[in-house]
């Protein structure tokens, strides 16, 4: 049987939190500290507001179906034992994605874990609303846990805050969860959160196995201060390492948390099963994962050229 491996992606240079109003700043030291918190907030608007347009929900593959919004996501794995979640969007969205679920005839009520890709609002904003409706154990990396139980963005861009919720079990990376006959593995990549997490998974699709996950980490966000940040003094090294154990995964295809640019044009051919799989036809994961570490490099040269000139 052949396997193929597919992850799902979050594009974070192009699309995550506050790089809406930081990407013309990129390199400035500090850019996103000196802004105010309502000004940070109202940049951040448009994630409750189009980003969290309701959609239908699909069947990426296998027993992983989308239940998000417009362009953020939220994945559901169907187990015969109960349901995965992994992340529960901005607060607006939990009711959504209950609906999205009974859709796909699944109940909301038989989701058992909780899980998130990094603990930024627009990813987990949803998660003490969703463990309330479900009863469902709330599990993340043990670096974003303190994040997800202080409400607070505890990352380097310390954006927009939640409802605190409790986290049930901290994994540390590779460690493993399972149900239902699904385990699920955590690549943690510090940089863009803490305990930023790639989520994977092998699925049986068609008569083939796939390995699913879910992508989150791209490094801090644009207009992040990346040398000597006072906040987190060892970002760049850290970010680098994230980078490289991200590396080691042997993927063929990813898909996005923030799915409305990189859905366009295929969105259809995936909800009506087309296979070979659209998604199939994207950048090697190798040559993005490096592409984006080298984007990442450029960011810090740039920065220390700048503070080198000041």
């Amino acid at each position: 049987m052949r396997k193929i491996k597919i992850l799902a992606a979050t594009l974070a240079m192009l699309c995550c939190s506050a790089d809406l109003y930081a990407q013309q700043n990129t390199g400035i030291p500090g850019r996103i500290d000196r802004m105010s918190m309502e000004d940070r907030i109202n940049s951040g608007l448009v994630f409750h507001t189009h980003q969290s347009e309701p959609v239908e929900p699909f069947r990426i593959i296998g027993n992983v179906y989308y239940v998000g919004a417009l362009n953020l996501a939220s994945y559901l794995i169907a187990t015969p034992e109960g349901h995965i979640l992994i992340d529960t969007g901005v607060h607006d969205m939990p009711v959504q994605i209950r609906d999205s679920v009974d859709k796909l005839g699944f109940r909301v009520e038989d989701i058992e874990i909780i899980l998130s890709s990094h603990a930024h609002f627009d990813h987990i904003q949803g998660h003490a609303i969703m463990k309330r409706m479900t009863g469902a154990q709330v599990m993340a990396s043990d670096a974003d846990a303190d994040a997800l139980e202080a409400g607070q963005d505890l990352s380097p861009l310390a954006f927009e805050g939640w409802e605190p919720v409790v986290v049930d079990r901290r994994l540390q990376d590779g460690e493993s969860i399972a149900l239902g006959g699904v385990t699920l593995t955590p690549t943690v990549a510090p940089g863009h959160t803490p305990g930023c997490t790639v989520w994977s998974l092998d699925v049986e699709d068609m008569g083939q196995t796939y390995t699913v996950g879910y992508f989150g980490c791209n490094g801090p966000n644009a207009g992040v201060q990346l040398i000597n940040n006072p906040r987190f003094p060892s970002l760049v090294e850290d970010s680098l390492a994230g980078f490289d154990n991200m590396a080691q995964l042997d993927l063929d295809i990813y898909i996005t948390g923030h799915p409305e640019q990189p859905f366009e044009g295929i969105e259809h051919s995936m909800r009506v099963q087309v296979r070979p799989h659209p998604l199939l036809n994207q950048q090697p994961w190798a040559e993005f994962i490096a592409e984006r570490r080298a984007d990442f490099v450029g960011r810090v040269e740039a920065e220390r050229q700048l503070l080198q000139s000041q």
